[in-house]
Order: structure tokens, then sequence, then C-alpha cells
């Protein structure tokens, strides 16, 4: 039996709807998924945000223990050049030139007291222990000069014993504080690569979460055109059968006025029936 106009848009509306209704269903999983996403996402964000913040805090840190470390690696180089100036103005070996000069003005004494010599002799002996004991006077004030250097030297060796204590330790916290910061950057960083991972994944569902969209939205508006369609074609039946009614209401009216009008009236009624639209269903 062949299908009516009205039953076949109603079958077609009832399966326009049907696949509208399970894109929409498929439509509304997908964007749970996305929006799943999107909060694991915004969580990896605070994490990422809690992890920069401590890895920043800690090379503020170990920034300040670099610069202690620093300031006093720079002291010691400054006291070590120092030092050697020092060293350099101290001279030669002073203690041995004088234990010569000493023994020599003990020996040129008890030369000239033990053996006789010619006056000229004993004069130039003279002169020569007068200039030794001159060079030895000097040579005593440069040793003691020497020792306040040596002395200086030691203090200031002293002094950088301490600081390379210093700097050591300075040096051991910028390493541990490094090695603290660079836990929490992997962290950052591998908080980072999943976020963007994440940020792609959302990308996607949404593209989907689209297209999806779009079919549904096409198969509503194919349900819509075959609502308008059943409303057209059930608005014609109504309009169709409203006139049917008129037309056998005026017949009966007609019909009871027959046994009062002539016979060549009555030709012209049924003529006029005759020429009234009949009315045909699908």
């Amino acid at each position: 039996m062949k299908k009516s106009e009205l039953q076949n848009a109603e079958e077609k509306f009832q399966f326009y709807k049907m696949k509208r209704d399970e894109f929409n269903e498929l439509a509304r999983e997908i964007r749970e998924e996305r929006d799943m996403l999107r909060e694991e996402r915004a969580k990896l964000i605070e994490d990422m945000r809690g992890e920069k913040e401590k890895r920043d805090s800690i090379v503020k840190i170990m920034k300040e223990h670099k610069k202690s470390r620093d300031e006093i690696r720079e002291k010691i180089r400054t006291l070590r050049d120092f030092m050697r100036e020092r060293e350099r103005s101290a001279g030669g070996n002073i203690e041995e030139e004088l234990e010569n000069v000493e023994n020599n003005i003990a020996r040129i004494e008890k030369e000239i007291e033990i053996q006789p010599h010619k006056i000229s002799e004993e004069n130039k002996l003279i002169d020569k222990l007068r200039e030794l004991t001159k060079r030895k006077e000097k040579l005593k004030k440069e040793l003691e000069k020497k020792m306040e250097i040596v002395g200086e030297i030691k203090d200031i060796e002293s002094e950088i014993k301490r600081l390379s204590e210093g700097e050591k330790k300075e040096n051991e916290e910028v390493k541990k504080y490094h090695e603290d910061s660079q836990k929490h950057h992997e962290k950052v960083v591998e908080l980072s690569n999943k976020i963007k991972y994440l940020k792609d994944e959302i990308g996607k569902k949404h593209e989907e979460y689209t297209k999806i969209r779009e079919k549904a939205n096409k198969y509503h508006e194919k349900m819509q055109e075959m609502l308008q369609k059943i409303i057209e074609i059930k608005g014609e039946r109504i309009k169709k059968k409203e006139e049917e009614n008129k037309i056998l209401n005026d017949m009966a009216k007609k019909g009871r006025e027959i046994s009062e009008i002539k016979d060549e009236d009555v030709d012209k009624f049924i003529e006029t029936l005759k020429k009234k639209k009949k009315v045909k269903y699908p």
C-alpha cells in the first residue's frame, strides 16, 4: 500500500528527531570530556604556578648566597695580591746576610785585638769594620721591617683562611639551593608539557564537539522542515474537510428546497453542483 504524503512526512520527522537527539547526546558527552580536560588543565596551571613560586623563592635565596660567596672571593683575591706585594717588599734572605756581616765584624775585631798590624793596615781594618757596622745596622732595620711584614703576611694568611672557610660554606649553600631550584624547575617543565598536551586535546575535543553540533543542527533544521510540512498537510486536510462539509450542508439545504422550486430551477441546481470542485484525499 502506497504511503500517504502525511505518513511519509511524519516518518521523516521522527527519523530526523532521532538523529538529532543522537548527535546532541554525543555532543553532550564530548563537551563533558572537553570540560573535564579544561578542569584538569586549570589544576595543572595552578600547580605549575605554585612550583614557579617555590623555584623563584629558592633562586632568590641562592642569589644572596652567591653574592656573599663572590664578595668573599674578591676579598681573598685582593688579600693575596697584597700579600704578594708585601713578600716582594720584604727583600731577600736578610737573616743570612746579617749573620755573615756579624761574623766578619767579630773576625776583624779579634784580628785587631790579637795580631799586631802596621798603622796603615790597622786603619784599613778599622774602616772595614766601620763599613760592616753600618751595614749591620741597616740590615737590622731591614730585618725589623721584614719581621713586621712577615707578621702582616701571617695575619693576612689567617684572614684568607677564615674567608676561605666562609667562601666554602657559601658555595655549598649555592649548590644546595641550585639543586633544590632545579627540582622545582624540572617539575615546572613537566607540568608545562602536560598543560600543552591538554591544550591540544581540548582543541581537538572542541573541534569534534563543534562538528557533532553542526550535524545535530542540520537534523534539527530538517526536522523543523518536516514539522512545517506536516502542519501544512494537516491544514490543507482541515481546509478541504471544511469545504466538503460546506458542500454537503449546501446540498442538504438545497435538497429541502427542491420540493418548493420549479423543474428548471432543479436543472440549474444540478448543473451548479456538477461544476463544484470535487474533493480528493491522498
